[in-house]
């Protein structure tokens, strides 16, 4: 495909700490702004002037959401791309040189290239996406003090050591306290994640995090919700090679909390999951297998609740 038979309404922006570079997927056009909120307007300006409606941008580790957010509040589609993804479209399209300007470029293409999820946005998750990666990072954190604490031997490197894990502890309570207060003081999100605890294996912090880590819930087709959270089996064959499939991509955070999610709803009496996850087990499929189907299961339901506006009691017997 030329690049000019790309749309001209879809344009790609490279993220920098203090630059933002766009370029049509159509065209020569590139312009560089500042990646301030306040001189967003110019680049609102620029992007209405060559009716641009989709906007591709890669994941930066934060500097993309100012803008991201900026964007969506003002009507355009923003694909937030992984590196990767990018990376590996431009090895494609052979373009072996790189600048921000073709950066930009390579974006644009890559976003006109493929229809994707657009990223879907609510004000007020963009505080708490903020709130869950701090308590993210005290449970990493945390973890890391107790493994820690298994090579200590003298009383008082413990003592200070335990006295991190308390703190660490408390602030994890504190902040999911937080979290959850936030949520249930919006009538839109609320329901959301009172919806998702409806679920087997699902509670306050794995709804939470379902909420806020994926909004795109309750508007996916049948399918797309295991592939965004990373849950989907990939085949891997190639002629008369039939290889394993595996799973890997989507969204990583939402996803550790689902696979406890699973553990604990197969093991649910009453749930749904569990005749399901014996059913594999007879079968002889190996026990992480059996989770991953499961988490399948799990967030294809959490889309379906979503959907129907119902609790999960009321809609578990229509689920394949």
């Amino acid at each position: 495909m030329k690049p000019s038979e790309y749309n001209t309404d879809i344009a790609g922006l490279d993220i920098g700490k203090l630059h933002l570079d766009a370029s049509l997927a159509s065209g020569d056009e590139h312009q560089k702004f500042a990646n301030k909120g306040n001189d967003f307007e110019d680049l609102l300006g620029w992007l209405r002037r060559h009716q641009v409606v989709r906007i591709g941008m890669e994941a930066t580790g934060g500097y993309e959401h100012e803008v991201a957010v900026f964007l969506i509040e003002h009507g355009f589609e923003v694909i937030i791309h992984q590196p990767l993804e990018i990376k590996r479209f431009a090895q494609f399209m052979r373009i072996r040189a790189k600048n921000d300007k073709i950066d930009a470029k390579v974006i644009a293409l890559a976003t006109a290239a493929k229809k994707i999820v657009p990223m879907v946005y609510h004000a007020d998750l963009s505080e708490l996406s903020e709130m869950m990666t701090l308590y993210e990072h005290f449970s990493s954190l945390l973890a890391k003090a107790k493994t820690f604490s298994e090579r200590l031997r003298l009383e008082t490197t413990k003592a200070y050591n335990d006295a991190i894990k308390a703190e660490l502890t408390k602030a994890k309570k504190d902040i999911l306290v937080a979290i959850l207060k936030k949520l249930r003081g919006h009538k839109y999100l609320n329901q959301r994640y009172e919806l998702l605890k409806s679920l087997p294996g699902i509670g306050p912090l794995i709804a939470a995090s379902l909420t806020i880590r994926m909004p795109e819930l309750g508007t996916l087709a049948h399918g797309k919700a295991a592939a965004l959270l990373g849950s989907a089996p990939l085949d891997r064959d190639s002629g008369t090679f039939k290889g394993k499939r595996t799973i890997f991509g989507g969204r990583a955070r939402p996803r550790r909390h689902m696979y406890i999610a699973a553990l604990s709803a197969m093991r649910m009496t009453k749930s749904h999951f569990k005749p399901f996850a014996d059913r594999l087990k007879i079968n002889g499929k190996p026990i992480k297998v059996i989770i991953i189907a499961v988490m399948r299961k799990l967030i294809e339901a959490a889309n379906l609740v979503l959907q129907r506006q119902s609790p999960w009691v009321t809609t578990c017997h229509t689920l394949t």
